[in-house]
């Protein structure tokens, strides 16, 4: 996240690792500031997030954005201009980004992927029952099962826990 006190905006940006320090230095010598940066796995991820800050700010309201011809070294689309008239500071955009970026990882990680997995093979299952093929339901359903009961043995303690002491 960048700010520019001269313009009262904010920007929210992705930018590839090989590119970072010539794209904030070509932001910088126009005036803006960086106040945070976030580090993702992919540029899909970074994207995503960049897209969910946006689109949020934008429907409570943020959606003046700086001219063009402000940001003559590109980035407009991602600005927010007269942040300050929106109440829209950098703290409180920090603290959205962030909270994007938590979801977006949090959603390609490999636990949540095994879950979409595992209620998608779940719908399978039971399209299959629609279909009229119960036993390769059955048969899907309990390799599901075992699936899940293994998921739990792994998620669950290593050691049995001791009961607390009463007084």
């Amino acid at each position: 996240m960048t700010r520019h006190e001269g313009l009262a905006a904010l920007k929210v940006g992705v930018v590839g690792a090989a590119s970072r320090e010539v794209r904030l230095r070509a932001h910088a010598r126009q005036g803006w500031v960086t106040e945070m940066v976030t580090e993702f796995e992919t540029g899909r991820q970074a994207l995503q997030a960049e897209r969910a800050v946006l689109g949020f700010l934008r429907e409570c309201g943020a959606t003046d954005r700086l001219p063009q011809r402000e940001m003559p070294q590109g980035g407009y689309t991602e600005t927010f201009a007269h942040a300050d008239l929106v109440d829209l500071d950098g703290d409180l955009l920090a603290a959205i980004a962030q909270a994007a970026g938590r979801i977006i990882r949090r959603a390609h990680s490999p636990l949540h992927q095994w879950t979409r997995d595992y209620l998608a093979a779940g719908e399978a299952a039971l399209d299959l029952i629609d279909e009229g093929h119960k036993a390769l339901a059955r048969k899907r359903l309990q390799t599901l099962l075992e699936l899940g009961e293994e998921m739990v043995r792994h998620l669950g303690p290593r050691e049995p826990q001791e009961a607390p002491a009463s007084v």
